[in-house]
């Protein structure tokens, strides 16, 4: 007897060479769980050119009843500065099929600086907002976040 809690996952990811210190990767993944709502699949790309990479993704999410399906996509970008130093990007929207007044965006920047081998501090700064047509479930803000990282 096949229950509605039952699923499936399927994912592919491929990489291949585009020259002299140049890599691709793409991927795909489904997820299934047999209902109207909870059916996810995301496709995306990374591509590295030496010290920089870049990465664009989509993903939808069955939701079901009046949002139907939530969409989103995604870029982003890390870029080697030296051994030590990193910079990131990123920024990422999603939208619902059934609600035009659902809207949601992610914009984010920061960095990483590696003190020593297993020892990092991370700051990162966002900027966010999310609506669906009701005023008081509406959100946006900033924050910076600041990390420490230990690894042994």
């Amino acid at each position: 007897e096949e229950s509605d809690t039952d699923g499936t996952q399927v994912g592919l990811t491929y990489t291949f060479d585009l020259g002299e210190n140049m890599t691709a990767t793409l991927g795909y993944n489904k997820h299934s769980v047999g209902t109207d709502a909870g059916d996810a699949s995301s496709t995306g790309a990374s591509v590295t050119f030496g010290d920089l990479n870049v990465k664009v993704a989509s993903h939808m999410l069955a939701v079901g009843g009046d949002t139907g399906d939530v969409t989103s996509t995604t870029i982003g970008a890390t870029y080697a500065v030296s051994d030590a130093l990193s910079v990131q990007a990123y920024t990422g929207s999603a939208e619902a099929s059934g609600n035009a007044d659902y809207d949601m965006s992610d914009t984010a920047y920061g960095l990483t600086y590696t003190i020593t081998p297993g020892l990092s501090v991370s700051v990162t700064h966002n900027s966010y907002s999310a609506e669906n047509g009701t005023p008081d479930d509406a959100v946006e803000g900033d924050r910076t976040a600041l990390a420490l990282d230990v690894s042994f």
